[in-house]
C-alpha cells in the first residue's frame, strides 16, 4: 500500500512544484508515496479550462481574478455559489475520488484546494478515513483552503495560521512550516556568486508580451552596467521575438524554459518577477531580493505586500518606475545588502522536511518519524551553517 499520497493541480506550475518537494522529502526516506495531479483525472474540457483560464486570465484580466477572488472567499458550509463550484468540480474530478479510495492511502496530503475539497467530500461521507492534509502555496487564506475534514494545515506564516484559528481550526492541527521548497534550493542558497555587473533575472513567461516588452526596454537603456537574463518559459511567442529582436547582440541573456531555475537564482543580485508563491519561497531560500509585478489579484497581490512590509522586496505597481528603481538600486548596493538580509530573515528552506516530519508523526509510522528527524535535523543545521555563512 501506498501510505502517501500528494495531490496537486496543474493550474500555474507551483502547486506542482510544491507536491514534488513534498514527494522528494517523503521519498528520501523510503516512504512509498504517490503523485498525482488531479486535472489529469478530469475530462479533456474541464482540464482545458480550468488550467488555461488560470493563466489566461491571470495574465491579461485582473477585473475577473479579483471579482472572482471575492465572490469565493466565503466559508463553503454558507456560500451556495462555493457549493455549487465545489459540486460542479468534483463531479468533472469523479475519477481522482475513485482513484484515492481504490489506492487507500493512509495520508492524502494536498497543495491545492481542488483535490482536498475532493477528498474532504469523501471523508465526510464516510468512504475514506485516512488522513487529510492541506498545505497552503501563498502568503494569505483564501477560503477555498478551509474544510472541516481537513486534519491538518501547513501555512507558510503565523499570520495564516491565526486566520486559521478564527474559523475553528485548533491551533493542533496548524503548523506555520513555511512554503515547501526542493531541497536543491537548499544547496544553492550556500552558493554566493560576485559580479562586476549587476545581474537582473527577468521571468517573463507569465506576464503579456507587451508589459514584458516595456520592462526589457527600460532595463536596456541602463546600458552595460547591467546584466540582463530573461527567461521566457512557457511564453515561446515572447522568445521569439526576443531573438528575432537581436537580444543577444543588445546584451541580453534570452532562455525558454529551463529546468535549473536555482542556478540563476544563485548568479542575480535582482529577480524581476510575478509574486506567485513558490517563485517568491524558492527566491528566499536564495537570499534573492525581488522587484515584484503584475501580481494576479489577490493571492499574488497579498504575497507582494508581505514581501514589501518585511523588506524583501518592493511591490513596483507603476512599472513605467522599474528603470529609476533599479538605477537606484545601482547606486546603493545597501539597499540590496539589507534586503538579502530580509530574505534570509523568513526564508524557510526546511518547510518540505518539517512537513514530512509531522505528517509521519500523525501517521504514527516510527521507523520512519526516526529517519525523517535526523533528516530534518541535518537540514536545520545546514541552513544554519548557510546563514553564517552568508554574514
Amino acid at each position: 500500500m501506498n501510505n502517501f499520497l500528494v495531490a496537486y493541480a496543474s493550474a500555474g506550475n507551483g502547486h506542482r512544484t510544491a507536491a514534488k518537494a513534498l514527494k522528494e522529502s517523503l521519498a528520501s526516506v523510503g516512504e512509498p508515496v504517490m503523485l498525482a495531479d488531479v486535472l489529469d483525472f478530469s475530462d479533456p474540457v474541464f482540464r482545458r479550462v480550468y488550467s488555461d483560464m488560470y493563466n489566461v486570465v491571470g495574465e491579461r484580466s485582473h477585473g475577473v481574478c479579483k471579482a472572482m477572488y471575492r465572490i469565493t472567499d466565503r466559508n463553503r458550509e454558507e456560500s451556495g455559489l462555493v457549493k455549487i463550484i465545489d459540486r460542479v468540480s468534483d463531479k468533472r474530478v469523479h475519477a481522482f475520488s475513485r482513484f484515492v479510495l481504490e489506492n487507500n492511502p493512509e495520508c492524502v496530503v494536498a497543495t491545492h484546494f481542488l483535490p482536498m475539497t475532493s477528498v474532504a467530500r469523501l471523508k465526510s461521507k464516510g468512504l475514506y478515513d485516512g488522513l487529510l492534509f492541506s498545505v497552503i502555496t501563498d502568503y494569505d487564506l483564501h477560503q477555498m483552503w478551509f474544510s472541516p475534514q481537513v486534519d491538518g494545515y501547513f501555512t507558510a506564516t503565523d499570520e495564516i495560521a491565526a486566520k486559521l484559528e478564527k474559523l475553528g481550526v485548533g491551533a493542533d492541527r496548524i503548523v506555520a512550516s513555511g512554503i515547501p521548497v526542493r531541497r536543491r534550493f537548499l544547496a544553492a542558497a550556500q552558493v554566493k556568486v560576485t559580479r562586476p555587473k549587476l545581474s537582473v533575472l527577468f521571468l517573463a513567461s507569465s506576464i503579456a508580451d507587451e508589459k514584458a516588452l516595456h520592462i526589457i526596454d527600460q532595463l536596456t537603456a541602463l546600458g552595460d552596467r547591467v546584466e540582463l537574463t530573461v527567461i521566457c518559459g512557457r511564453n515561446e511567442d515572447l522568445l521569439k521575438k526576443l531573438q528575432l529582436d537581436g537580444g543577444p547582440e543588445k546584451g541580453l541573456n534570452v532562455y525558454g524554459f529551463v529546468d535549473d531555475i536555482e542556478r540563476f537564482f544563485t548568479e542575480a543580485d535582482i529577480l524581476i518577477t510575478k509574486p506567485g508563491g513558490l517563485t517568491v519561497a524558492e527566491a528566499l531560500c536564495c537570499a534573492l531580493p525581488m522587484i515584484l509585478v503584475y501580481p494576479i489579484p489577490f493571492q499574488e497581490t497579498r504575497n507582494a505586500d508581505f514581501l514589501q512590509k518585511r523588506g524583501a522586496g518592493v511591490y513596483l505597481e507603476e512599472v513605467s518606475r522599474m528603470g529609476a528603481l533599479v538605477g537606484k538600486m545601482m547606486e546603493s548596493r545597501k539597499i540590496l545588502d539589507d534586503m538579502r538580509v530580509a530574505c534570509r530573515r523568513i526564508a524557510r528552506p526546511d518547510a518540505s522536511m518539517v512537513i514530512a516530519h509531522e505528517m509521519l508523526r500523525h501517521t504514527a509510522s516510527a521507523v520512519s518519524l526516526r529517519d525523517i528527524h535526523n533528516g530534518y535535523v541535518n537540514c536545520k543545521t545546514l541552513q544554519g551553517a548557510c546563514a553564517a555563512g552568508s554574514r
